[in-house]
């Protein structure tokens, strides 16, 4: 029982942070059409952009809701930059519209057409089943505070092919084959060829890949000029290792402040890492990936003690520490948000272990990857309990001029 019960306060904390792998519950506020002139306006003195509206082209505000099937969302000025991912806050008061553009990648031209309306939403209409890569126009000089704005790897897509560098500890190498990183490859297949490279390896810590040490310099750098995409999944092993130099402590909640600590210098790490990548590759884009509340597998015999011992609630308020402290100095890194996603299944239904992933997992991983990238899926899905549509509704945040 006590064996048991430190090895759930471990697997507890390691949840905290991982730096490897839905759509967005509706927060839309009202899409009543504003006017064009007054929206304007009130963009500029809320730090947006003041654009030529026949830049962008014509704008039409029947068509800001769109139908079933369409792919629609909103562009606006996170005037606060509160976002972290696309499940956190979204558009709220204060915020204001901004006019963007659209680009759709892997559909034949006169095939859709892209509908962007006044206050700052859009619609894709038209698009035939199929697999394809939808993202937004961010300015030079702007970050995009739902993470979810690719730029290199989507236009390495445009172009036909793309090469993805997966690093990083075991949740990218050990559950269910296909892993999520061969799966996200397949859900891109028909759009565009992903040169998939997992060069992940169980049981490292964040210290392990940092720029001076051998795996950094032997395993990753000589893939990272060329990559347009890399996909990181550390962190959860620095909890466990700081947990086993714990045993069972008598005071749990200072233990779980030591693992806040500890999620914080693994942030640290990493964001050196991802300062040593943008010295070698200043384009490429990063997914820093949040593990999910794996207390939600509640059938699962240790998390079941984990909420027993720890409270529902203590695993989720680690991990909003890690998405709380998701570095935000570079616009290309994007966040694959597992804890949103996962928010309120039965994830023991999902596990192959008391840590990794099954074949549903690996699928959900795959999905999330390929939602923040841009991917949007209508028709079949190529796997056996994959989702379909996905990716239909897309909101894109940006930081105040």
């Amino acid at each position: 029982m006590i064996e048991l019960m430190g090895r759930a306060l471990g697997a507890m904390l390691v949840l905290a942070l991982t730096v490897g792998c839905g759509e967005e519950a509706e927060r839309r506020a009202d899409d009543d059409v504003i006017n064009l002139d007054e929206m304007m306006e009130g963009t500029e003195g809320a730090g947006g952009t003041a654009m030529d509206p026949m830049a962008m082209g014509p704008l039409d505000p029947s068509a800001c809701v769109g139908s079933d099937g369409d792919v629609t969302g909103r562009f606006y000025i996170d005037a606060d930059a509160s976002n972290r991912s696309v499940y956190t806050e979204g558009y709220v008061d204060g915020d204001a519209p901004h006019i963007g553009d659209i680009t759709v990648v892997g559909a034949e031209e006169g095939t859709y057409e892209v509908k962007i309306c006044a206050d700052g939403t859009y619609a894709v209409t038209g698009l035939p089943d199929g697999a394809y890569l939808v993202y937004p126009d961010v300015p030079e000089g702007r970050r995009c505070t739902t993470n979810n704005c690719p730029g290199r790897f989507a236009r390495a897509v445009a172009e036909g092919s793309a090469t993805m560098v997966t690093f990083g500890d075991s949740v990218a190498v050990i559950g269910d084959r296909p892993l999520f990183p061969s799966r996200l490859a397949t859900l891109f297949s028909d759009v565009a060829t992903i040169d998939n490279r997992n060069i992940a390896e169980a049981g490292t810590l964040s210290s392990h890949w940092l720029p001076e040490g051998q795996l950094f310099n032997q395993k990753l750098l000589p893939h990272l000029a060329d990559a347009d995409l890399v996909v990181i999944t550390l962190g959860g092993n620095d909890i466990m290792h700081y947990v086993n130099g714990l045993g069972i402590p008598n005071n749990i909640p200072a233990a779980i402040d030591g693992a806040k600590d500890a999620v914080r210098q693994v942030v640290g790490n990493v964001t050196r890492i991802l300062d040593k990548i943008r010295e070698i590759n200043p384009t490429a884009d990063v997914a820093y990936c949040l593990y999910p509340d794996y207390s939600q597998a509640t059938e699962h015999p240790m998390w079941g003690l984990v909420g027993t011992f720890l409270g529902p609630d203590t695993v989720g308020d680690v991990l909003e520490i890690a998405r709380e402290s998701f570095p935000t100095h570079d616009a290309h890194v994007l966040m694959v948000d597992m804890f949103g996603a996962a928010d309120g299944l039965p994830l023991h239904d999902y596990l192959y272990d008391e840590l990794h992933f099954n074949t549903a997992g690996q699928i959900i991983y795959a999905e999330e990857l390929f939602r923040t990238l841009g991917g949007v899926l209508k028709g079949a899905s190529p796997f056996d309990g994959g989702a379909s549509p996905l990716g239909l509704e897309r909101h894109f945040g940006l930081d105040a001029p």
